[in-house]
């Protein structure tokens, strides 16, 4: 008996203010409605953040078709953010942004690159790395809740995210086909 009062001094008690309340986990229908609550709220984040980077992005880059195709997406993004919004109502939900790790990340890579590279083609070379890093993000988003959304029943959302979903698939396959654009040789040096 002894030693389990000597076992229990080795441990120190923690106050009040340093314990952490264990937050409930979703789970069964409720669960993933939660789930796909939460993680609309994140892509509602993602596309505020991604909106507010756009004109720094156009600033930055200098080949016209990069500029043009960051100018298209940036009009999808709003149609996006008001998707979302739409989203929110439908759910009977309020309209609230949770901040995604990811997405800050992605971005300071973004502003890194920018950092990093003179004004350029190197500079818009690495702006459509980040662009289709950030792109795949949105991809895979999109994707999963459109599938939630089927498996809740929400029609509606389902129709509103493929749309989204569509035009994010789009933006990367025009960053693709312009980086294919972008040569850092001569013709001439190639023997």
């Amino acid at each position: 008996m002894e030693h389990a009062r000597k076992s229990d001094e080795n441990f120190p008690r923690k106050k009040e203010s340093e314990i952490k309340l264990i937050k409930p986990k979703f789970q069964g229908e409720a669960g993933l409605r939660d789930l796909f609550i939460q993680e609309l709220k994140s892509m509602y984040y993602v596309e505020k953040v991604v909106a507010k980077s756009f004109p720094k992005i156009i600033k930055n880059s200098c080949n016209f078709e990069l500029i043009e195709a960051i100018h298209i997406h940036q009009e999808d993004t709003q149609k996006q953010v008001l998707r979302i919004e739409e989203s929110f109502d439908l759910l009977k939900e309020n309209a609230v942004l949770a901040q995604c790790d990811a997405i800050d990340a992605m971005v300071a890579e973004l502003d890194s690159m920018i950092e990093i590279t003179k004004f350029g083609m190197i500079r818009d070379a690495g702006i459509i790395l980040s662009l289709h890093k950030i792109e795949h993000y949105e991809i895979a988003s999109y994707s999963i809740l459109t599938v939630y959304a089927e498996n809740l029943k929400e029609s509606k959302l389902f129709e509103l995210f493929e749309k989204s979903l569509n035009e994010e698939k789009v933006a990367q396959m025009r960053l693709a086909k312009i980086a294919n654009t972008i040569q850092f040789y001569s013709p001439d040096s190639i023997a």
